[in-house]
């Protein structure tokens, strides 16, 4: 299993993009005191029909070919499963994809969020042709980042400074706090 979330928003963002999204909303809400977690990622991609929403949760369905097991979703599930939460995916063919995972923040068996900004940055540099945003509001605090206000990411100078000036920002957004 992925020790991070924030490992598990990579994957459901690469299956998003491998579906052809071109835009994709990744939406996390956290309120302490309301002991809420909640995650949601959007995709215009090609969605899926009812049959693969029901199957997305079993770890030997993929529609890969070079490996024969998704385990993304499953232990997004599994998760949870172990912190009383749930995790909902809503698709229609042509439209996209919701996946909506809701668990309590103080559980001892949520994992932490881990190193966002990585993750973010991996994005970056490996959908340069899918535009993303990610939101965090934590109570009652947002911060947003929106792929379309950075190009030329190819650059090895200016990726360092984005990803310095993601990590300063948001270090400045959560007080340094890891969750």
């Amino acid at each position: 299993m992925m020790e991070e979330l924030s490992l598990h928003i990579l994957d459901i963002v690469e299956n998003s993009i491998n579906a052809g999204a071109t835009l994709v909303k990744i939406d996390l809400s956290i309120d302490k005191k309301m002991d809420e977690f909640n995650l949601t990622i959007t995709d215009d991609g090609k969605g899926m029909d009812e049959e693969m929403v029901k199957n997305i949760r079993d770890p030997f369905f993929t529609t890969r070919t070079t490996r024969r097991v998704g385990l993304g979703v499953s232990f997004l599930d599994e998760i949870a499963d172990l912190t009383g939460g749930s995790l909902d995916i809503n698709s229609t063919p042509g439209k996209g994809t919701v996946v909506s995972l809701r668990l309590p923040f103080n559980h001892p068996d949520r994992p932490p969020l881990g190193d966002i900004i990585s993750t973010l940055m991996t994005i970056l540099m490996t959908a340069q042709d899918t535009r993303f945003i990610y939101r965090e509001t934590r109570d009652n605090k947002e911060w947003i980042f929106d792929s379309a206000e950075v190009t030329g990411i190819s650059d090895p100078v200016f990726l360092k400074q984005v990803k310095d000036m993601l990590y300063n920002s948001y270090k400045e957004f959560t007080g340094g706090e890891l969750i």
